[in-house]
């Protein structure tokens, strides 16, 4: 009796299971799948240097507006502030940002050089192609006269005191010219210094090319800021490097948010959101553990072989 009992809910079961499968297989691919993009990443703000002169509560509005350009499928920001986060934002002042900012000061100063060295060599111009005219009125009267075999006391005595005042003249646009050639070296010199300092800029980005840094180590996860030159690039750099934090790579498109190389750009191209769509995709439960037991057992030998390395140089 217990066996036909059971063998009636058996097939009770399997008949409303058949009708329902469906709904099953919904609620199956829940359990046995898991993607990515199902929960917000979390962030916090770390240290801030106080030579980038940002304030914590500005860094988190900035990070937040990166952090919105990131959405899934369902409109939802894949990264969201949290004061208690694992993952910290911090800013670190190093030799990019300091060499960044050098840059910018003697950029200032040449730029303000030239404006002022412009309108001084444009005056000094003028002043030299009117005394070029002065100077070949007199000698035409001088030559008309010396055709003539000499001019009256009061015209002569008037050609003397022009030519005396030209000579005055020709010394005081000298000076000038001593003047202006004394800025200008010191223009050239800022600008040797400027081309300088871009170059040892370069080979420093040579080895470091990013304004910005993911790192993960383990089942550890940060971002660091090494340079900021206006608030938009800043932006674009935290929301780039919370790409990476989400598992995107870099894409060709320089109108990604993903591409390799600096911009301002804060709104995901069809490329980035291609890349996220991907990212964002169902996997299998035990896909996910595998990968995560891999990054543990990875972090575990890093720490075992640091330790080993301590103990032998004690």
């Amino acid at each position: 009796m217990k066996k036909f009992i059971l063998l009636v809910v058996v097939i009770i079961i399997a008949i409303a299971g058949y009708f329902n499968r469906t709904a099953l297989v919904a609620e199956a691919n829940q359990i046995l799948y898991y993607s990515p993009c199902a929960k917000a990443k979390t962030f916090r703000i770390g240290n801030i240097d106080s030579r980038f002169n940002i304030s914590k509560t500005e860094l988190i509005t900035d990070a937040q507006q990166a952090a919105s350009a990131w959405k899934n499928s369902q409109g939802m920001t894949l990264l969201s502030y949290d004061p208690n986060s694992a993952m910290p934002i911090t800013m670190i002042y190093d030799q990019r940002q300091a060499l960044d900012s050098q840059i910018n000061t003697l950029d200032n100063q040449v730029t303000q050089q030239k404006n002022s060295l412009s309108p001084e060599i444009s005056a000094y111009e003028q002043k030299v192609a009117d005394f070029k005219q002065k100077s070949n009125a007199l000698n035409q009267q001088i030559q008309y006269w010396n055709s003539k075999g000499g001019a009256p006391v009061d015209t002569y005595n008037n050609l003397i005191s022009q030519q005396q005042s030209l000579q005055q003249e020709a010394t005081q646009l000298q000076q000038e010219a001593n003047q202006l050639n004394q800025s200008t070296d010191q223009y050239n010199q800022q600008i040797q210094q400027l081309n300088q300092k871009v170059d040892t800029f370069n080979n420093v980005l040579s080895s470091t090319p990013e304004e910005g840094e993911y790192v993960r180590n383990g089942t550890n996860e940060e971002i660091n800021i090494y340079i900021t030159n206006s608030q938009k690039e800043l932006i674009h750099t935290l929301a780039h490097e919370m790409g990476h934090s989400l598992g995107l790579g870099h894409n060709g498109n320089p109108e990604s948010i993903m591409y390799p190389y600096t911009n301002t750009i804060v709104s995901p191209s069809v490329t980035d959101e291609e890349g996220l769509e991907t990212v964002c995709q169902k996997q299998p439960i035990y896909k996910i553990a595998l990968e995560n037991i891999e990054v543990i057992l990875s972090s575990f030998k890093q720490n075992i072989e640091s330790l080993i390395v301590q103990h032998q140089e004690g």
